[in-house]
């Protein structure tokens, strides 16, 4: 059989951020990804997964066979969100990873290809942090795919001479680009230069770029249809199998390339099944069956250079003052830096002045943490900078296995420290890693300061100050401070970049506040309120002493507590007195330290809520308990497809009866407001016994008369007419 005229590549681009609290390594939940925990997870199920089980479906709509779209993909997953799913959804990386072998096994080469580490913006790095970004990025796939990266995703395709030249140091052969980041094409080096734009490039071939240096090593360019990709992105194409194989053949079409054409749809990976709506069922058909029928060969990059070796050579645009262009920014890097002019569609006159001034506040952070590092880990490591690429290979792994890597370069200050030693080195690394990890893109990306990517990234920058001091250095606050003080938000109550900053370094969670949590749960526990979430994120901690059960109901514990940080390894023994009273009242003694509920990370101190919930109902009358047990709701809502979902559903529907009250007037109006979140958090079926119960109790209050604000708020949020008339009194009906 004569081969296919067209190779259609198909690049997905899957990333998050790092999402965990910096403090604990551990995920919070983002209120905004309701019903789900996090975003993390909300995509994953709409995307990630459905894309490692995509069902095809036969013409009478029945499920005809479940397959691995990966394996008909070029793909890329950046590390942090890679590290996410080997953490909470272990056989989508066994998917990912068997996706990637059957393309080696049919193409000849796999499908995966590496991504910078942090997803930042290359060209705006310094040279050592954006050598040890790649470094890390293929240090990190090497270890999830069991290979050597052949080729790697620039973040946001933002490229710069510099940058090719690196990935050419480093040993990779191929990256991808869009096609207005390509601003000339000649077929030979004896030919002159025929100057293009992206409407006049033929992305049906690959090119060569070389590196500067003279030495004749080069990297291929493998440049994305841009019609396709935006009928992709933000037509229909992605909606329906036919619309998109009718666009790759008119894609096809545009090139005069001899031979076999490339076709590059490249897109955000999310956008197949997150950003559009069962796209992951058009994926699975298009490639899975359709493409074979209409005569296409679905293949993968690495297979496509290796049978097309480009021989055309590329000239890269340049960008404002050549610092270089991006996907995703008309103004050449300008989205990361300042206010180039793009944006998410924000509101009238807002400004993303703002942007400057983070990049500069962070570039402080990294300045001051670096020059710490050079001095601090020269006494314990001897090639601090080379400790640092080298720590990619571990970064993830048990605290023994990157131990054994810092020893590899150790000095005799290291070899015969001990703990103590080990731990700074330990320490020093982890600084690194945060003033790498603060750099996502995402931060600059959309259009406020205060919005909730420049929140992560500004979280990071506060935890890398935070080691610097921990480790013995000197945090540059103030300055910080001030260089983001200039950062102005463009929605005035939420102040400047300076405020996010404090706001965002409340999330730290302190040793003392994690053996604070593990007491009050052993409390809990001992008063019978059995709870199954952590209370200490981010650490071990270990109770010693003794714990009494009072007859007023309540508990206290005296002894000491062993706590251990999981990411650093950093440990302490503390003193404890803890004491809990009726009323969800509970108080710590840590080394000192006087600790309350209130002092608990948001997700421990809704977890130890909820599992005093049952004991809690007699109190609310109590305004504060009331409070108490609305913010635990609002923070751990109830899953109502799980036992102890159904189980707190049916505590909190309580809840919102005993707000009401049985009989007897109207509850005061905080009450009122507090049974109208609660009911918006429970999201009652209709019809449910619980939901009709409220109901009622409700109607009974309007049939009173003259319904305040509040009680009108409750209604509507109930479903209820905006001026319902009873056809009786209230004295009618309760009369009998």
């Amino acid at each position: 059989m004569p081969p296919s005229p067209v190779a259609l590549v198909v690049h997905g681009h899957f990333y998050q951020p790092p999402r965990e609290n910096p403090w604990t390594d551990e995920m919070p939940r983002e209120p905004s990804a309701s019903p789900f925990h996090d975003w993390n997870a909300r995509i994953h199920a709409e995307c990630y997964r459905s894309n490692a089980f995509a069902r095809i479906f036969s013409s009478d709509a029945r499920i005809e066979s479940i397959v691995n779209n990966y394996d008909r993909l070029s793909f890329n997953f950046g590390p942090t969100l890679a590290r996410w799913i080997e953490r909470h959804d272990p056989q989508v990386m066994m998917r990912l990873r068997a996706a990637d072998q059957e393309q080696r096994r049919r193409l000849g080469a796999g499908g995966a290809i590496a991504q910078a580490y942090a997803h930042a913006i290359l060209p705006l790095c310094d040279p050592a942090d954006r050598r040890t970004q790649i470094l890390w990025g293929l240090q990190d796939f090497q270890r999830r795919f069991g290979r050597p990266a052949e080729g790697l995703w620039l973040p946001e395709t933002a490229v710069s001479p510099a940058v090719l030249a690196a990935l050419i140091d480093l040993g990779v052969t191929y990256t991808i680009l869009a096609p207005e980041q390509i601003d000339g094409v000649r077929a030979s080096a004896q030919d002159a230069w025929e100057e293009v734009d992206r409407d006049s490039l033929d992305t049906g071939r690959a090119y060569l770029w070389h590196h500067p240096d003279g030495s004749g090593r080069s990297i291929a360019l493998a440049v994305f249809d841009g019609p396709l990709s935006r009928a992709v992105a933000f037509g229909d194409a992605s909606t329906r199998a036919d619309l998109f194989l009718e666009a790759v053949k008119a894609a096809a079409e545009r090139s005069e390339t001899e031979g076999q054409r490339l076709v590059l749809c490249a897109s955000d990976g999310e956008l197949w099944g997150h950003h559009k709506k069962f796209a992951d069922l058009t994926l699975a058909f298009a490639t899975h069956v359709e493409a074979e029928r209409r005569g296409l060969d679905v293949t993968n990059l690495g297979a496509y250079l290796k049978r097309h070796p480009p021989v055309w050579e590329a000239r890269l645009a340049s960008g404002p003052e050549g610092e270089g262009t991006a996907w995703s920014c008309a103004h050449g890097v300008g989205r990361w830096s300042r206010h180039c002019g793009c944006h998410m569609g924000s509101g009238m006159g807002w400004t993303q002045s703002w942007r400057g001034p983070l990049r500069a506040a962070l570039d402080r952070i990294r300045d001051a943490a670096g020059a710490f590092y050079e001095d601090a880990a020269s006494a314990l490591l001897v090639d601090p900078w080379g400790a640092r690429d080298a720590y990619g290979t571990v970064v993830d792994a048990p605290i023994a296995e990157r131990d054994a890597l810092l020893a590899e370069f150790a000095t005799p200050a290291l070899q015969g420290g001990g703990e103590e030693a080990r731990g700074q080195a330990r320490l020093l690394l982890e600084l690194q890693r945060a003033t790498l990890l603060m750099y996502a893109s995402c931060g600059w990306f959309f259009d406020d300061i205060a919005g909730l990517e420049a929140s992560l990234v500004l979280r990071l920058g506060a935890h890398a100050l935070d080691l610097l001091h921990e480790a013995g250095g000197e945090p540059p606050l103030a300055e910080v401070l001030d260089i983001l003080a200039e950062a102005k938000s463009n929605r005035p109550e939420e102040g400047t970049g300076a405020d996010v900053f404090r706001r965002v370094s409340g999330h730290k969670v302190t040793a003392a506040q994690a053996v604070a949590g593990t007491a009050f749960e052993a409390l809990a526990t001992a008063a019978g309120e059995a709870t199954d979430l952590r209370v200490a994120p981010g650490f071990d901690v270990n109770l010693s002493g003794r714990l009494d059960a009072d007859e007023a109901g309540g508990a206290q514990f005296s002894g000491t507590a062993t706590v251990r940080h999981r990411r650093t390894g950093a440990g302490d023994e503390m003193a404890v007195q803890a004491t809990a009273r009726p009323g969800a009242l509970y108080h710590a003694q840590v080394d000192g330290e006087a600790l309350t509920l209130a002092d608990l990370p948001d997700d421990a101190r809704a977890a130890l809520v909820i599992s005093a919930l049952p004991s809690l109902l007699g109190d609310l009358d109590d305004s504060r308990v009331g409070r108490l047990v609305v913010a635990a709701a609002r923070q751990l809502p109830p899953d109502g497809e799980t036992t102890g979902g159904l189980a707190r559903r049916a505590l909190l529907a309580q809840a919102v009866l005993l707000l009401l009250g049985e009989d007897g007037p109207a509850p005061a109006n905080e009450k009122l407001h507090l049974a109208t979140e609660l009911c918006g958090i429970l999201a009652l079926p209709a019809g449910s016994p619980d939901r009709r119960a409220i109901e009622e109790r409700t109607w009974a209050l309007i049939a009173r008369g003259r319904p305040n604000a509040a009680l009108r708020a409750l209604a509507d949020k109930l479903g209820f007419a905006p001026h319902p008339a009873p056809e009786v009194s209230l004295a009618t009906e309760t009369s009998g």
